[in-house]
């Protein structure tokens, strides 16, 4: 029987009225028949992308719109009751769809736009109003960092203008409650289901698959100390400097060593961690399980609701040989990047997510950096042959890597690097083909997959098939994945299965705050308001949603004054 094909949604392909304008990036590989095999990993994918969206928790709660109300679009909160001090606060929630708009011009918006990116999506960022939505997906992301539920409650409760509704409460709790419960750790080369809740371990041990799946005479349930973030600093920072002084015998580093040099008492997101490192008594659980069995262990957590997350505790990590690699004195990165760096390595283990940083801000450094403080063996996936190059030369310029520890797999170059260990930078296509390869392609495949990566870069993540990156990763084997990109969006709508198949959304930066402060160049942005021709109208009057939104993407008007401001810019 022919494989089953996916089918066009021609609807998903809509982007989001409100979304934030973003520079121009290029939306997708072209599909090919190899790539559009829809298997049984892609449908617990999509059933668990699905299962974690805010329309499917709140679809019985959609009130009827009428698109003819001149009141359509509005936000109306007149029937939600105020605090007595709602002036001092910044947040006001809605009941049914989760979002959180913020006041940008209030005393506290800078604390809360942090805290906001961290557990919820942001939809738009305008001067005075921003505009955040919560979903599994960045609730999951939440988890991930080591917010709790009570937390998340605890902090939107101090910043909301009115009483957090009752269904946002159960939204969070309901879709955090096995967040982050379970954790795939690889220590020592051996992989360990770890949680701090031993009745989890419990139940998953009970289960058919998991408990079949425990290695025989290890030691059970092991209990040892929670990980924490102590000792671990991340290369280009001011505490990196700090210890870097002290080494050389020229001065003491001031203070505790931590990954985060912002003012800590600014940040709702530092006092959480460092109410968690308090807690000396802290302790873990977990068992050990086969290598070959990680994948569908993975697999059964998901389908049981309580997604794993992938750590790698590098620094216990003896079996690997470690990367003689650091970044130059003269290299500091920046305060945004510092703070992506932190929710990846926040307790001491390397997380496998994304993280979203404009074009300009930085990106490559933020990836080259984590690579200098895992200090393993590490992969780079790029979009070109050019994109290879150019990853290969900001290495050399920002780190101390000798030149002949990073090695190049493109149809043009094949190189290995000389020692036990190093950087290896190829395209997304040259690791995913699948057609017959030549001979020194065919060698220096086999190399790879032969070898244990500590790290694997994927770059511009936005723009792969999420049916590439699973023939990837499981031809691969890593440690930790780090995705990164300028935007999540994606033209076929798939952009949500990357939190399932590389990690959550670590951290989200915003563009506009960025060139405001002269990190990235300042960007103009006009909106035109386009009138629709009586026949479309006619059409989007009487249409569903779906059908609706095309043709308001279609208007013709649109592309009369793309035209024109195309010609007058010419």
């Amino acid at each position: 029987m022919a494989p089953k094909r996916k089918a066009t949604d021609t609807a998903s392909a809509r982007a989001s009225k409100r979304a934030t304008p973003v520079p121009d990036t290029p939306q997708s590989f072209d599909s090919s028949d190899e790539y559009s095999e829809y298997d049984e990993k892609e449908e617990r994918t999509a059933q668990l992308v699905e299962k974690f969206s805010l329309e499917a928790f709140s679809r019985d709660k959609k009130a009827v719109i009428d698109k003819s109300d001149p009141h359509y679009g509005y936000k109306d909160f007149s029937s939600l009751p105020l605090k007595p001090d709602h002036a001092n606060r910044p947040l006001w929630i809605e009941p049914l769809k989760g979002t959180i708009t913020l006041e940008s011009f209030s005393p506290l918006a800078s604390q809360a736009a942090d805290f906001l990116t961290t557990i919820a999506e942001p939809l738009s960022r305008p001067v005075h109003l921003h505009e955040y939505r919560l979903t599994g997906n960045s609730l999951y992301a939440a988890v991930s960092v080591g917010l709790e539920p009570k937390d998340i409650i605890h902090f939107l409760d101090r910043l909301s203008k009115t009483p957090i509704p009752d269904a946002i409460r159960s939204f969070i709790v309901d879709f955090t409650k096995s967040y982050g419960k379970i954790k795939l750790v690889l220590n020592n080369n051996k992989y360990y289901v770890e949680s701090t809740d031993p009745a989890m371990l419990q139940m998953l041990l009970q289960d058919d698959v998991i408990g079949t799946k425990r290695v025989q005479g290890s030691e059970g349930i092991i209990q040892q100390a929670a990980p924490k973030m102590a000792g671990l600093v991340i290369p280009g920072t001011k505490d990196a400097a700090g210890v870097a002084q002290a080494n050389q015998g020229s001065g003491e580093a001031n203070g505790a060593i931590g990954a985060n040099g912002t003012n800590k008492e600014d940040d709702f997101l530092a006092t959480i961690r460092d109410e968690d490192d308090d807690d000396d008594d802290a302790q873990v659980h977990s068992f050990q399980i086969p290598n070959d069995d990680v994948e569908s262990v993975k697999a059964r957590c998901q389908a049981m609701g309580c997604p794993a997350l992938e750590e790698y505790d590098f620094r216990n990590d003896r079996d690997n040989p470690t990367l003689d690699i650091d970044l130059k004195p003269n290299a500091q990165i920046r305060s945004y990047q510092e703070k992506s760096l932190s929710k990846m390595f926040g307790n001491g283990r390397a997380k496998s997510g994304i993280i979203v940083l404009p074009c300009g801000a930085g990106k490559t450094l933020v990836g080259i950096t984590a690579a200098c403080t895992i200090k393993k063996g590490v992969i780079v996936l790029c979009t070109s042959s050019m994109s290879v190059v150019q990853w290969r030369n900001e290495f050399i310029r920002w780190s101390n890597i000798d030149p002949g520890d990073i090695a190049i797999f493109t149809s043009d170059n094949k190189e290995k690097f000389k020692r036990s260990t190093g950087i290896i930078v190829s395209t997304y296509s040259m690791v995913s083909q699948t057609r017959a390869r030549s001979h020194d392609a065919q060698k220096m495949m086999d190399w790879l997959t032969q070898r244990e990566w500590g790290l694997m870069i994927l770059d511009e993540v936005h723009v792969v098939p999420a049916s590439m990156f699973r023939k990837v990763t499981s031809s691969i084997a890593c440690q930790a994945k780090l995705g990164l990109t300028a935007t999540l969006l994606r033209e076929d709508d798939k952009i949500k299965d990357l939190n399932f198949l590389i990690g959550p959304k670590l951290y989200e930066a915003n563009w506009m705050e960025l060139a405001e402060q002269g990190h990235i160049a300042k960007v103009q942005c006009a909106e035109v308001w386009c009138p629709m021709t009586t026949e479309f109208y006619s059409e989007y009057m009487r249409e569903s949603s779906r059908k609706a939104a095309l043709l308001y993407i279609m208007n013709p008007r649109k592309f009369q004054a793309c035209q024109f401001v195309g010609t007058e810019r010419v």
